[in-house]
């Protein structure tokens, strides 16, 4: 158990938090605490002294209205990192660029499946410094928000997952896969502000991970079904009378 909730190398504590969460057993602290500190990736890749910001910003009023967006760079690859102010889930596109036309259309495609944002935040970098984005951002008609580039402090929700996201791909032979396993466990892991796990704000549910758990259902569970077999009926219906 302790193995699959390290898998994609979170740290002690969020690995705990994702264990609590799910199952229990004796000295499950304990064993967590050996596993992370037996780790080598971990221990190789986990900097000895990190200041951590202390920027404090207010909550959004919702899910997916404020968005922040950072990069990293592994390899002739980059990574567009997206993350929800308000349910600190995590978004990751590989990208050829940094250029806004490679960043572009995988925003779009981001917003297709998740609504658009009202504010997305974001350094003042090249692409974000481009009249191609400031029409995409008129277009869609979100605000965009530019903060001082290179000082963590002023866009520190995405900064510290940075941080944790890092060590998979310093650490990592395979980290398009390792990259997939570590952001299943985070979005299911409650996360130390909020107390509860990304997935399960953002999506109003909890998402399965290898680790065995009890499926509590859907909040509208009943008045769905209802709505299912109403509207099956009637198409069933309708498609014999013509």
């Amino acid at each position: 158990m302790v193995d699959l909730a390290h898998e994609g190398h979170q740290g002690e504590a969020k690995t705990k938090k994702l264990l609590r969460s799910k199952v229990w057993f004796p000295k499950l602290d304990k064993l967590c605490e050996v596993v992370v500190k037996e780790c080598i990736l971990c221990q190789a890749a986990t900097p000895q002294t990190v200041r951590a910001p202390l920027k404090m910003t207010d909550l959004p009023n919702g899910p997916w209205e404020n968005l922040s967006i950072d990069f990293g760079h592994v390899g002739n690859d980059y990574v567009m990192v997206i993350i929800d102010d308000y349910s600190r889930y995590p978004v990751v596109e590989v990208v050829s660029s940094t250029s806004a036309a490679a960043i572009i259309p995988n925003l779009d495609k981001v917003f297709g499946m998740f609504g658009i944002p009202k504010v997305v935040k974001t350094d003042n970098g090249p692409p974000f410094n481009s009249d191609n984005f400031a029409k995409f951002a008129k277009h869609l008609g979100f605000k965009h928000r530019k903060v001082t580039p290179l000082w963590p402090e002023a866009n520190g929700g995405v900064e510290r997952f940075m941080r944790t996201f890092r060590k998979v791909l310093l650490t990592s032979n395979h980290w398009k896969q390792d990259m997939v396993a570590f952001l299943r466990n985070y979005r299911a892991t409650p996360h130390s502000t909020t107390g509860y796990a990304p997935a399960t704000i953002l999506l109003g549910r909890d998402i399965n991970v290898k680790i065995p758990s009890f499926s509590k259902g859907w909040g509208n569970d009943d008045l769905l079904r209802k709505n299912d077999q109403k509207n099956k009926i009637n198409i069933k219906l309708n498609a014999e009378k013509n």
